[in-house]
């Protein structure tokens, strides 16, 4: 598992920012002059050996700097503008000592010679502190753009134990469902988070629209950045409610697994542009990692679609109100919800215990193994209605 943490720079000289603005700066050059060059070659070690010796002769990096900035570029798909220069321990960066109101980092600039940069000893500081206490290490530090230290963190994942229920998350722009489901089919709990996201991302869309008919950019750009750090802190909060439903319902947690989707119109392709999954996965995992939560990303085949009722695979949402599931059953109920439902079961049925090699047939005489794709092996699992209304 790994995870970044970002470390304030405090109380440097000017001498020492310039120092590492100038080194920023030609870093972000170099990869931009040495990008145009990658293109002819076919391996990377082919373009390690026609670029290391005009890197380190335009530039005071040491080797490993120049190495994991030639990565980089092999990587990327365009120039930077923006650039984190990375330093290894022991090798180019030591963290040996420190003061009352700072701790020191030094990086190897320049070969043979290394700077001590004055770290912060503040909320994030603290919290650095406390995941090197519980078992974390750092063996990478990074230097940004904007002068702020990157501390990189990682740790070995072991084994965890599976708890007894799922709680299953359906993520979409207006808000993310979750339905706790018990192996017997129950559901146990469910409700809904991030309306407040959704609400919020409104009002500053109807902002950001008059700020581009007024032209101005700087208010454009704190309005971004506002959105970003809104939208982060209450992901934060979500995910940390949920974290406390699964250990609540001792569950461990599954969600779908989304991809790029087929655009369907300017509007649509907006909306869903704006969902946070990335993010919200991210934070998700680091959670459940520190809190010994096994996070199951299952696939998303016919959850929509599939009915927790009668277990048949129907149209999905309803014609009329794209809010509803309605099924021929006679099963009405939010879709969302419902879907939330679905993904919890998908999970419950890639359990090993719960194989089976007959396929169960409800009272209807439908199937219910709709969640699994034709090529996979046919499952069995005794669902049960969740609150609806019926026609």
């Amino acid at each position: 598992m790994k995870r970044a943490i970002l470390l304030q720079i405090g109380g440097i000289t000017n001498s020492k920012r310039k120092i590492l603005r100038a080194s920023n700066d030609n870093a972000i050059s170099e990869f931009n002059r040495i990008f145009d060059e990658r293109d002819h070659c076919l391996k990377f070690m082919d373009f390690h050996r026609k670029v290391y010796s005009s890197i380190k002769e335009n530039t005071s990096f040491n080797s490993q700097v120049v190495c994991d900035l030639e990565r980089k570029v092999w990587k990327s798909r365009g120039k930077a503008r923006r650039l984190t220069i990375q330093f290894n321990v022991p090798r180019n960066c030591k963290t040996n000592f420190e003061t009352k109101s700072n701790f020191f980092i030094e990086l190897g600039i320049r070969p043979r010679n290394r700077i001590a940069v004055p770290i912060e000893k503040n909320r994030n500081y603290q919290r650095f502190t406390a995941l090197l206490d519980a078992g974390w290490s750092c063996k990478t530090y990074g230097l940004t753009s904007n002068l702020q230290i990157v501390a990189y963190l990682s740790k070995e994942e072991i084994p965890i134990a599976q708890r007894k229920n799922v709680l299953g998350i359906d993520i979409n722009a207006k808000h993310f469902a979750v339905s706790v489901v018990s192996p017997q089919g129950d559901v146990l709990y469910q409700t809904y988070f991030g309306r407040r996201i959704y609400a919020k991302r409104k009002k500053i869309m109807e902002r950001r629209s008059r700020l581009q008919s007024l032209d101005a950019r700087k208010a454009l750009k704190r309005l971004r950045t506002y959105e970003s750090d809104f939208v982060k802190t209450n992901l934060g909060q979500m995910v940390r409610e949920i974290m406390n439903l699964a250990l609540r319902f001792d569950a461990d947690i599954a969600i779908e697994n989304l991809k790029r989707f087929k655009p369907k119109g300017r509007k649509y392709n907006k909306k869903v542009m704006k969902i946070p999954f990335f993010t919200f996965r991210q934070i998700l995992a680091s959670r459940c990692f520190d809190n010994s939560v096994t996070l199951n990303v299952i696939d998303s085949w016919h959850t929509s679609k599939w009915c927790s009722h009668c277990g048949a695979v129907g149209k999905g949402h309803d014609s009329n109100n794209y809010a509803l599931f309605r099924c021929k059953c006679g099963l009405v109920v939010n879709s969302d919800r419902k879907a939330s439902h679905a993904i919890a079961v998908k999970s419950l049925l890639e359990r090993e215990h719960v194989l089976t090699d007959n396929a169960q047939i409800s009272n209807r005489r439908v199937p219910v193994n709709g969640l699994m794709r034709s090529d996979d092996v046919v499952l069995q699992h005794a669902n049960q209605p969740m609150e609806c209304h019926r026609l």
